[in-house]
This record gives C-alpha cells, sequence and structure tokens, in this order.
C-alpha cells in the first residue's frame, strides 16, 4: 500500500512537471499607461493585466515588471526590489482555468526628462514552486517628466510687465485682422481662427491666414551658453513659466534655443509661432528631454533669429549669465529689432 502511494505521488508530480512547462506558452501579459507628458511628483498609474489562456488551473504565477529606478511608490506593502537601473515590483498568484488578472502599479517620479521602461518577465510552474517557465519582453512605455514652473513672483511680474507693454503696441496700431487667404488647421492656431464656413467647402479644417504686418509676434529663445547646470535647469523651469504666460495671455509665440532639445520625432532648434495646449506641449516636451550641451553658440542662435524675424518681432530670452561675445550678439540682435526684447537671467536660489 505504501508503495502504491509512492508511485501515485511520483506520477502526479512528473505530470504536474510536464504540464508546468507549458502554463506559460498559453499566457499573456499587457499594459499600459494613460499618456505622455506628466507633472513632477504626478501619478503614474501602470496598468496591467496577465490572460491564462490554460484550460487548466495555474498553481503558480509570478509576474516581475521593471520600473525606473527614480521611482516613488505610494504603497509600500507590497514586493519592490531596488537596483541600479530599474525597480522591481513582484508579484505571485495561482490562477483559474482562462481568468484575467488585472493589477495596477502607483508610482511618481519628480526629475525632468523621458523615461522608457515596461518591461516585464512572466513566470509559472508547479505548485511547490520546484519548475518555473518564463517569458518576458521589452517595455512598449515612453513618458516624459515635464520642468517644474518657476514660481518666484518678482520674475513673474517681469513678464507680466512685457505682456502688458506689447498688448498695448497692439491695441494703438491699426487693426491687423485682415483675411488674406485660408490654411489646413495643424493643432497649433487657436480655434478661434477656424473658418467653419470655409471648412465645410473644403471638407476638412481651414484657420484664417491674415496680414501679420501689424501683428505683434513673439520668439522666445532659451540659450544654453554659459557656466552652471543647475542655473541651467532654472532657466528650463523659467522658460516653461514663461511660455505658459504668453499661453494664458493668448498671444502667439515661437520658440528658439541653441541646446539639444528633442520632440517626439527627434532634434529640433525651433517651433513655429502658434498657441494652443499641441502648440505649448511640443515645447514643454522639448523643455523635459534637453540635456545640458549646446549645439552651437549664442550668437548664432541670434543671427538665425535675425534672419527669420518678422515686422514688429519681440523677443524674451532666458540665458545664464552671459560673457562679452554674449552681449555683442545681444546688441546686434536690438539693432535689427524693431519691436521690444526682454531678458531673464536664471540663477538657481542659493541659500
Amino acid at each position: 500500500m505504501i508503495f502504491f502511494s509512492i508511485i501515485v505521488v511520483i506520477v502526479v508530480l512528473v505530470l504536474e512537471y510536464t504540464l508546468s512547462r507549458s502554463f506559460v506558452d498559453n499566457m499573456e501579459y499587457r499594459s499600459s499607461i494613460d499618456k505622455v507628458l506628466y507633472e513632477p511628483g504626478e501619478q503614474i498609474v501602470l496598468k496591467s493585466e496577465i490572460r491564462n489562456y490554460n484550460r487548466s488551473f495555474v498553481p503558480f504565477v509570478r509576474l516581475r515588471e521593471y520600473i525606473p529606478a527614480e521611482s516613488l511608490f505610494e504603497e509600500e506593502d507590497k514586493s519592490v526590489y531596488y537596483g541600479t537601473y530599474w525597480v522591481t515590483v513582484e508579484k505571485t498568484v495561482p490562477m483559474k482555468p482562462r481568468e484575467k488578472l488585472k493589477k495596477h502599479e502607483i508610482f511618481t517620479l519628480s526629475k525632468r526628462g523621458k523615461y522608457e521602461f515596461g518591461d516585464y518577465q512572466l513566470g509559472a510552474g508547479d505548485i511547490f514552486g520546484w519548475h518555473e517557465s518564463t517569458i518576458s519582453g521589452c517595455g512598449p512605455h515612453s513618458l516624459v517628466i515635464m520642468p517644474q514652473r518657476a514660481s518666484n513672483q518678482d520674475l513673474i511680474r517681469v513678464v507680466e510687465g512685457f505682456i502688458g507693454d506689447i498688448s498695448v503696441r497692439r491695441f494703438i496700431m491699426e487693426d491687423p485682422i485682415i483675411t488674406i487667404g485660408f490654411n489646413d488647421y495643424t493643432g497649433r492656431e487657436p480655434m478661434k481662427d477656424i473658418s467653419w464656413t470655409r471648412t465645410a467647402v473644403a471638407n476638412k479644417l481651414q484657420v484664417k491666414k491674415y496680414d501679420h504686418t501689424t501683428d505683434i509676434n513673439v520668439t522666445v529663445m532659451l540659450n544654453f551658453d554659459g557656466e552652471g547646470e543647475d542655473d541651467l535647469e532654472e532657466c528650463i523651469k523659467i522658460t516653461r513659466m514663461v511660455v505658459e504666460q504668453f499661453e494664458e495671455a493668448h498671444i502667439p509665440y515661437g520658440f528658439r534655443t541653441n541646446g539639444f532639445v528633442f520632440g517626439p520625432t527627434g532634434y529640433f532648434d525651433s517651433v513655429p509661432k502658434g498657441l494652443g495646449e499641441t502648440h505649448l506641449k511640443e515645447i514643454l516636451f522639448g523643455l523635459a528631454t534637453a540635456n545640458c550641451d549646446r549645439v552651437y553658440s549664442f550668437s548664432s542662435l541670434v543671427d538665425k533669429a535675425i534672419g527669420k524675424r518678422r515686422q514688429n518681432e519681440n523677443y524674451f530670452i532666458i540665458t545664464r549669465e552671459l560673457d562679452d561675445t554674449g552681449r555683442e550678439a545681444l546688441n546686434r540682435l536690438q539693432k535689427h529689432c524693431d519691436g521690444k526684447i526682454g531678458i531673464i537671467v536664471g540663477k538657481e536660489e542659493r541659500q
């Protein structure tokens, strides 16, 4: 009798071992995040789903998800392992036949930048955990943490004063609202510029094209020349505040920089003038992903701006301390500019 029982146990264990090797082949893992752009410290929700397509009970399922090492979790009552590059979040559960298990991880990131993650390892095995077969995959997720917005009230008043000055000039000029044609809607233009009559004729969104000879134009320029990474980080925060101030004031603005700035499709050094959420997010994406290197000098940045200037062009410059060459370039811009130039020198507040 004892011998028979031992044989039965051995057969069961062998059968379970054999079946457990194919469990994971009939399982699937999916994950998603809600959006791409996040504020520093904003909650990020990684939604995950495990599907068990097996017709049998799977006694042991282990999921390992790899999340950026800088992540902070709201809940600490979980299996979390901190490494140099990743935080590994582990969950072990049994799964019923044809069961679908949903879970989510909530974490935050505070440092601006682009984060790519989502790698995983899914394993399944026997009830004792003696054997585990695994599958793994590379992460499809990419998110961007925007820079913080400068909150210094003195700097905010400087920008508000600049906006006030160019707004006064705008109203004392003759009315610039002269429609000379229509363009396809790109997402940069304010909704109020859409011509619904023309849209109905063309069967696609059309926006009015104005005569800009007397309109107000603003270009925001971020200079990467100078010393001190902390001061550059402050310049990036100030730039976010400046473009958002123009957005809130409904003043069309463009963007130019001489730094390594990257958008969803790669490197760029300028964004055409526009307004709206799409336009703003394109610039914030670049500010978030910029590194601390420059592509060309401030003098070259000024020359590019002069070459592309329009009548009544205004400039708002954010920079670290300028050297003699930088000040000469600024003087050159002033000579060619028939609008107003505003400037903020970014310095990190030191204790």
